[in-house]
């Protein structure tokens, strides 16, 4: 989506929402440039673990957890 900086100053809420609803970034183009502005996606390290065989517990789950619940 491209918009210009007239545009993004009118409707600046709404063209924000829908950026991150959408996921799609928005072009603003201003003079002799253009702007991007995108949705920052969060990166979770739980999402970086390596699969092992016997571990009973999905990423989800231990996410959740907080050292003050592990039992030892």
């Amino acid at each position: 989506m491209q918009i210009k900086a007239s545009e993004l100053r009118r409707n600046l809420f709404s063209v924000l929402d829908h950026c991150i609803e959408s996921g799609e970034p928005v072009e603003v183009e201003r003079r002799n440039g253009v702007v991007e502005i995108r949705p920052q996606t969060r990166r979770r390290r739980v999402d970086e673990l390596i699969d092992r065989p016997g571990v009973l517990i999905d990423g989800e789950t231990l996410d959740s957890f907080t050292p003050a619940e592990w039992s030892p």
